[in-house]
């Protein structure tokens, strides 16, 4: 018997691994839903908002490397994918995206929730094709799958309202299926020059990426043999432990003062997956190795004597293997104790008393989640000063670390928990989040208790949109329209089917935190936060410095 496009659909995303797809029924999907209502072969999420559910497939390829999918519908249900695949291009995550269209008697007339979908997802998508004839679905299916992995990116497949439900007539060809990248490494020659380079370097450095997190053995063979302290970018924070003798934290404004003072002084640096943007915090006039799978990301911040292209294991345990050993080196040494020095300065930052009525410091929830989550809890991280403070005060270990790196989405922080727990049910999921990013896409919580996901959502809840005011206070300008009028975050999720409960005293917060992780349902830590904490960087320049002392001044006297 004949299969549909729809089944074959399903076969060529079962034969890439496909678990999951995330979406929101409608009328130009439904003939797909009723094809996978009936396999079963691959789990049906439903979502409350198509951006939640784009959002849940990127963070799921994210953490598993897998082909992460979504779906909806014709028109609005296509336009809500937009930010969560674009979070999904931005950091490299597989991700195929199925929309629905109008029925091809219709295209072109302007007719009901008709959008040229091709169009619209041209910039985000490496592969955007619209299904149009039966013939065609074997040979796009594929190809769409094997695109977004091997590109790592994101693949987009739209479908007419009838084409569904057309049958494929003939032999259905079956093409073949790779299901690991070919681990690549660089010439010898490359090799050589930077093995020379590495011994040669007295004041070494390695800036670890999302890349290189796959990779944390080989990173510490390297690290370990030669002494080299690892800076880590705030994706690639976890490439190794945070205690780590050699770890000195992340770069950047929501960095560690320790990885600064290693990029000033540095005489050789090691970029390993990342191709950091912010080119300001790298060293200047240093010799630079950069190791990446793709060559266009060679160089493409900042001159690099030293390019190797290939994958980042075998990569870096041919360099490990390569280099002279070096121990007992003053240069990592006294990093290392800059780190304990950090450690302690951080630690006593967010035990400092509070005053009464301004809620718990938001570090002292940060560090106290550290301690209390298991060693290999999964952590999704939403955008805002929620993030500055896990950055910085959550000690990361065997933890899984998800977060949206280069687009920085709010509302991300949720959804990717939802994924992270249907993507490895054993391990503790938990999103950190602010009261800003939580109200966005609030509503998914719900997706959580129906599908009995234990997530626990800890709220940063200071009612306002702390690096939002922030940011407009260091640039001069008073504090504007960043004040949040919240609904009770607690209640709401008892009134989802989960459980709430609210804190308000720094004595509490580790308490209420135990007593999440061991609910076993979807629950929400609803933490009164300081709205006066600042997210202070490492280093303050004498700019910012002035534009915030002249908001203050500003904000004092209403001017």
């Amino acid at each position: 018997m004949a299969k549909t496009v729809a089944e074959v659909l399903w076969d060529t995303l079962v034969e890439h691994g496909v678990e999951y797809v995330f979406g929101i029924p409608g009328d130009s999907i439904d003939p797909l839903l009723e094809s996978i209502r009936r396999d079963r072969r691959i789990r049906f999420i439903q979502v409350r908002h198509e951006e939640a559910g784009a959002f849940m497939a990127s963070a799921y390829a994210k953490k598993t490397g897998r082909l992460g999918v979504c779906m909806g519908t014709a028109g609005p249900g296509a336009i809500h994918l937009l930010n969560g695949l674009y979070d999904a291009k931005m950091d490299h995550a597989p991700v195929l995206a199925l929309t629905g269209q109008v029925g091809l008697p219709f295209i072109g007339s302007d007719y009901f929730q008709e959008v040229d979908l091709l169009h619209l997802f041209e910039d985000v998508a490496v592969y955007d094709y619209q299904v149009a004839d039966a013939s065609q679905v074997a040979i796009m299916a594929g190809q769409a799958c094997r695109t977004a992995l091997s590109k790592r990116g994101v693949a987009h497949l739209s479908f007419p309202f009838e084409v569904p439900m057309q049958k494929v007539h003939g032999s259905v060809v079956a093409y073949p299926v790779v299901r690991r990248a070919m681990a690549s490494v660089p010439t010898d020659e490359l090799l050589e020059e930077a093995v020379k380079r590495i011994n040669a370097a007295e004041r070494p450095v390695i800036l670890a990426g999302k890349g290189a997190r796959a990779s944390r053995e080989a990173v510490l063979a390297l690290a370990e043999k030669a002494s080299i302290p690892v800076v880590n970018t705030l994706p690639g924070k976890g490439v190794i432990p945070d205690e780590h003798p050699l770890a000195l934290g992340g770069l950047g404004l929501l960095g560690a003062k320790p990885a600064h003072t290693a990029m000033e002084h540095a005489d050789l640096c090691i970029m390993i997956g990342t191709s950091y943007p912010y080119m300001e915090f790298l060293p200047k006039n240093v010799q630079m190795v950069q190791i990446d799978w793709e060559a266009s990301q060679i160089g493409k911040r900042y001159p690099v004597d030293v390019g190797l292209v290939g994958s980042a294991d075998p990569t870096l345990r041919l360099l490990a293997q390569a280099i002279r050993p070096k121990s007992q080196d003053a240069w990592a040494d006294k990093l290392h104790a800059d780190r304990l020095h950090w450690f302690h300065a951080i630690d006593e930052q967010a035990q400092r008393r509070v005053h009464v009525g301004q809620g718990v410091h938001p570090q002292w929830v940060a560090d106290r989640l550290s301690r209390v989550v298991d060693a290999n809890a999964n952590i999704a991280i939403d955008v805002g000063n929620s993030l500055v403070w896990m950055a910085r005060n959550f000690r990361i270990r065997d933890h899984g670390w998800l977060v949206s790196s280069w687009l920085g989405s709010m509302g991300f922080g949720m959804p990717a928990a939802i994924a992270a727990k249907l993507a490895e049910p054993d391990r503790q999921s938990i999103a950190a989040v602010g009261d800003g990013g939580f109200a966005m896409l609030m509503a998914d919580f719900v997706t959580a208790v129906k599908y009995d996901l234990p997530i626990v959502v800890v709220v940063f809840n200071n009612q306002r949109l702390g690096m939002i005011k922030f940011e407009q206070e260091v640039n001069g300008m008073p504090e504007f329209a960043t004040h949040l009028r919240n609904p009770d975050f607690a209640g709401f999720a008892e009134g989802s089917g989960g459980k709430g409960i609210r804190v308000e005293k720094s004595e509490d917060v580790e308490e209420a935190l135990r007593q999440a992780l061991a609910m076993g349902v979807p629950t929400v830590v609803d933490i009164a936060t300081d709205a006066n904490e600042k997210p202070m960087p490492p280093r303050i320049s004498l700019d910012q410095a002035r534009g915030y002392g002249e908001a203050i001044f500003r904000e004092t006297f209403g001017l």
